[in-house]
């Protein structure tokens, strides 16, 4: 398998994939049964768009409505975040780092897709095992959602911290359900035989697109 999917978004009818390092874009494609994928100009902020006014766009989610639309991000350790309206086919894709976290993105992609039935996926991405980052960040990260236990041990001046922990906590602030979002595991930097990672490979490492596709009728 080179594309890893949500059980969730497979049951609501949703094309979709979470690619492992060595998978293409035409896996991708194939996965999605589409022939291109909208994208932004990522720059790790809370700017969300539509996928027909994305071209060249900064922006680190992105919304797509239209009949065989895929919408995606690339990531190396940040959250690749997937969303979708079961009622009415609309999808999102987020590129949660931890700025993006801290400015808002999951909130403002989950504002412009709107839906009354959404569902979502927290794709693989940096775990708690390897996230270091400065207590200062740390607290930044753990100020922006009212779960518990982000910050999982300190040592010295550095923190280790569960970003997936944070986006599901933004999720049910945004007014998904709990039981609605999957987590699809995974350790971005742990596990260099299948995924990329920026933190472990620096500069050269390479990014991973995550994407869905909308649907246009029921199940």
């Amino acid at each position: 398998m080179v594309v890893l999917q949500s059980t969730l978004l497979t049951r609501a009818g949703f094309a979709h994939g979470f690619p492992l390092r060595d998978a293409t874009d035409a896996d991708l494609f194939l996965a999605l049964t589409v022939g291109s994928v909208f994208q932004v100009k990522q720059v790790h902020g809370a700017h969300a768009v539509e996928a027909r006014q994305a071209e060249g766009v900064e922006a680190d989610a992105i919304v797509g409505r239209d009949r065989a639309t895929a919408v995606g991000v690339r990531v190396a350790d940040c959250v690749p975040l997937l969303l979708a309206d079961e009622l009415g086919g609309a999808v999102a894709a987020i590129h949660a780092g931890w700025r993006g976290v801290v400015a808002g993105v999951v909130r403002a992609g989950v504002d412009l897709l709107g839906g009354r039935k959404l569902v979502a996926a927290i794709g693989p991405c940096i775990g708690p095992c390897c996230f270091e980052v400065g207590k200062d960040v740390a607290s930044r990260i753990a100020g922006a959602s009212e779960a518990r236990d982000i910050i999982l041990s300190t040592h010295g001046d550095k923190a280790y911290v569960d970003l997936r922990r944070v986006v599901r906590a933004q999720l049910r602030a945004s007014g998904v359900a709990d039981d609605r979002i999957e987590d699809v595991p995974g350790c971005t930097k742990h596990d260099a035989a299948r995924f990329h990672s920026f933190r472990r490979d620096g500069a050269k490492s390479g990014r991973m697109l995550a994407a869905i596709a909308t649907r246009m009728s029921s199940p």
